[in-house]
C-alpha cells in the first residue's frame, strides 16, 4: 500500500514541477498581454503656452492648457492576439475654449505592442495604417531604440533609450524622440497674416515636437510623458510666421501616480505567473517526490525482512502437526511390553 502510495506521490510531484516550468514558459506568455478592455484617461498640463486664436488670427501668450487623453478598448473588435484602442485627446485652455480635438483608432498586438493592420483604424476618421508602438510599450521593455508613432505627424519615429531614473517609487527607462519640422497641411489665410500684399495665401502648416516617454520596463506602462510641440505657419519662402501652437505639455503628478499604480498592478500579476508560481509549484513538487521515493524505498526494504520472518515460523508451527500423525506410546506399560505384562497374569 505504501509503495503504491509513494507512486503517486511521485507522479503528482513530477507533474508539478513540469507546471513549475511551463508557467513562466507557456502560461505567462499566454496570459501576460494587453487587455483587451483598457480603459484610462491620462491628463497633461502646459503652462505659459502660446496659441492661435483662429477667430481673430491672432497669437495669444500666457495661456494655460490642458489635454485630456481617454483610451478606450474595443472590446468586439479585440481577439487573443490583438487589441483595438479608441483613443480621443481634446486640449482646452483655462477658460474651457477647446484649442484642439483629435480621434485615433489603432489595432496591436497584444505581446508586443507593435501596431498592426486591422479593423477599420483610422486618424481623425479617415482611414490610415499605423506602424510602431502606440500609447505603450512592450512587456520587457529594453535598453533600445523603437519606432514610435506620432499621430501629427503620421508617421514613426526613432525613440531612442537615454537613461534609467527612478520615478514615483519605479525603477523607468528614459526615451526620447524628435520630429523634426514637417508639413502636415497647408491652409488659405489672409496675405496680410504672412506679410504679403495678396490678399489669399497658401500658409504650410509645420509641426515639430521633442517627446520624452518614462516606461516602466516589466509591464511596458508609460509612467510619465512629455511633449515639447511647435506648430506653424509659414509662409511661401519657408519662415515661420505664426505660432499656432507652443507648449510643453506633462503628465499632471495625479496622473503619474495614476500610471504608476497601473504599471505596479501589471508587475504583480507578471511577477506572479513568472516568478511565485513556478518557485511554489516546484518547491511542492520536489517534496512530493521525495516523500513518494521515501515510501517507495521503504516498503521494498520491509519485502525482504517480512518473507524472512515468514521462513523462521515454518517449521515451529509444522511440528505438532507431524508428530500427531505417529503413533504414541503409553508411558505407562511395563518394561517388555504388552506382552511381557500378559505371560505375568495368572
Amino acid at each position: 500500500m505504501r509503495a503504491t502510495s509513494g507512486a503517486i506521490l511521485v507522479a503528482a510531484g513530477t507533474f508539478l514541477i513540469v507546471g513549475a516550468v511551463a508557467t513562466p514558459l507557456v502560461v505567462a506568455p499566454a496570459l501576460v498581454k494587453v487587455p483587451l478592455d483598457q480603459s484610462s484617461v491620462t491628463i497633461s498640463t502646459a503652462q505659459n503656452a502660446t496659441v492661435l486664436d483662429f477667430g481673430t488670427l491672432s497669437e495669444r501668450s500666457g495661456v494655460n492648457l490642458t489635454a485630456h487623453r481617454a483610451v478606450r478598448g474595443d472590446v468586439k473588435d479585440g481577439n487573443a492576439d490583438r487589441a483595438v484602442f479608441n483613443v480621443g485627446v481634446r486640449v482646452i485652455d483655462d477658460a474651457k475654449k477647446e484649442i484642439t480635438l483629435s480621434t485615433d483608432r489603432v489595432a496591436l498586438d497584444r505581446r508586443t505592442a507593435m501596431a498592426v493592420a486591422c479593423c477599420a483604424e483610422d486618424i481623425n476618421g479617415a482611414p490610415f495604417k499605423h506602424e510602431g508602438l502606440t500609447y505603450t510599450f512592450p512587456f520587457g521593455t529594453e535598453k533600445k531604440t523603437y519606432q514610435y508613432f506620432d499621430n501629427t505627424a503620421r508617421k514613426a519615429y526613432p525613440a531612442k533609450y537615454v537613461s534609467t531614473e527612478k520615478l514615483q517609487g519605479l525603477t523607468v527607462y528614459k526615451f526620447e524622440m524628435t520630429v523634426e519640422p514637417v508639413q502636415i497641411s497647408e491652409i488659405k489665410v489672409p496675405g496680410s497674416l504672412l506679410g504679403s500684399t495678396e490678399q489669399v495665401v497658401n500658409a504650410g502648416r509645420y509641426y515639430a515636437n521633442t517627446r520624452t516617454l518614462w516606461v516602466e520596463p516589466d509591464s511596458g506602462v508609460i509612467v510619465k510623458g512629455q511633449e515639447k510641440q511647435l506648430q506653424t505657419l509659414r509662409d511661401p519662402a519657408g519662415a515661420d510666421k505664426i505660432k499656432i501652437i507652443d507648449a510643453d505639455l506633462a503628465f499632471t503628478e495625479d496622473t503619474q501616480k495614476q500610471q504608476a499604480k497601473a504599471a505596479k498592478d501589471a508587475r504583480g500579476q507578471i511577477n506572479l505567473l513568472t516568478t511565485v508560481v513556478p518557485i511554489v509549484l516546484g518547491l511542492l513538487g520536489l517534496a512530493l517526490v521525495l516523500f513518494g521515493v521515501y515510501l517507495v524505498v521503504r516498503a521494498a526494504r520491509r519485502k525482504p525482512e517480512a518473507a524472512l520472518v515468514e521462513t523462521d515460523d515454518r517449521p515451529t508451527a509444522d511440528v505438532p502437526s507431524q508428530r500427531s500423525s505417529e503413533p504414541v506410546e503409553d508411558s505407562t506399560e511395563p518394561a517388555g511390553g504388552r506382552h511381557a505384562a500378559e505371560r505375568s497374569e495368572p
